[in-house]
């Protein structure tokens, strides 16, 4: 009878051999680039986006002869599932890896065996992990701290009573995010964050946290918020009767259509500021790059775009509740200003 250590070390073993192959086969030229994309969940619609600039990116490079394929799995949220998915593509032998991690350890053997078999992994929006091993492409969040607060500071003449939205609470990304908006805020001593609320990224959470606090608040000029959030407390106001206080939009249509309807009935003015899904191509073409040989650099940073009341007007105009703006960066663009290819 075979025992539970004996058989946990011949999986181990089979595992190895697995790995082993894959690495020599990784090694052969291909007709086609297979990308695994492991999505942490597609439930909002930035995580749309991304997919969605993920997908054009593909498209853009298979139009230049470059044959990619992308192979898209979900973790429903769960670090568990989604290490079992990287372990699951690195057996499928993927060319590359793009990884939104859940956590900042759990991934980490998950991705010493896709390393491992010759299959490179680049983490990238939900934050880094704590693997040397892995490429990782990152938003600065100073500098959308700084964006940000810059904006509102300008605006109020750098004074007011804030309320600050939070995200997901003890996500990587989302403490990242608002240490940005801390360090920012240390230049305008007179804009006071009087309360604070974790909206979770969800337009819902927020409009029913925000709703629940209004009336222990004192009057409220500025909004502090991550993404969605932006939304899910303008209808908070709205529903109390308030006015809408000066805050900055995310990319999603609800948030955008919302901003255009403010102005369109009372000149309320804002822009959007925020993370780019757009990255979902930065990624692609990152991993195209790495395939075909360009010299990758280990740490990356994504641009910050900011889409003034105007763009919105325009370039963005009659976009659905369900869409969110995404920038597209192509292969040469991607190259030049963040790989640093020469």
């Amino acid at each position: 009878m075979m025992t539970k250590r004996v058989g946990k070390q011949l999986a181990l073993t089979a595992i190895a051999s697995l790995i082993a192959t894959l690495t020599v086969v990784s090694a052969e030229a291909k007709d086609e680039i297979t990308i695994g994309v492991a999505m942490p969940f597609q439930g909002n619609s930035w995580q749309k986006g991304f997919l969605a600039a993920a997908q054009w990116a593909a498209g853009e490079l298979s139009k230049d002869g470059k044959t990619v394929k992308l192979n898209v799995v979900d973790a429903a949220g769960d670090a568990q599932t989604q290490a079992q998915q990287l372990n699951n593509m690195t057996l499928q032998g993927v060319d590359f890896i793009i990884l939104e991690p859940l956590s900042d350890t759990a991934l980490n053997g998950a991705i010493d065996n896709a390393v491992g078999a010759g299959i490179p992994v680049l983490t990238t929006a939900l934050g880094s992990v704590t693997n040397a091993k892995a490429i990782d492409l990152q938003f600065d969040y100073d500098e959308l701290g700084e964006k940000y607060v810059s904006y509102i500071a300008q605006r109020t003449g750098g004074k007011g009573n804030a309320l600050n939205i939070r995200g997901l609470a003890g996500n990587a990304a989302e403490q990242a995010i608002q240490d940005g908006y801390i360090k920012a805020l240390a230049k305008y001593p007179d804009i006071k964050i009087v309360s604070e609320v974790y909206g979770d990224w969800n337009q819902s959470v927020a409009q029913q946290r925000v709703s629940a606090i209004l009336p222990t608040l004192p009057k409220i000029d500025i909004i502090f918020s991550q993404g969605v959030a932006a939304f899910g407390a303008a209808q908070a106001f709205l529903a109390d009767g308030r006015d809408v206080p000066l805050q900055v939009y995310g990319f999603d249509g609800t948030d955008v259509n919302l901003l255009l309807d403010l102005n369109s009935k009372s000149g309320y003015e804002s822009a959007a500021i925020n993370v780019d899904p757009g990255i979902g191509s930065l990624a692609v073409n990152v991993a195209v790059a790495k395939v075909e040989g360009v010299n990758v650099p280990m740490k990356m940073t994504a641009p910050i775009p900011t889409i003034t009341l105007d763009d919105l007007k325009t370039k963005y105009a009659g976009m659905a509740d369900s869409d969110i703006v995404w920038v597209k960066y192509a292969y040469d663009w991607t190259l030049t200003n963040v790989i640093g290819a020469q």
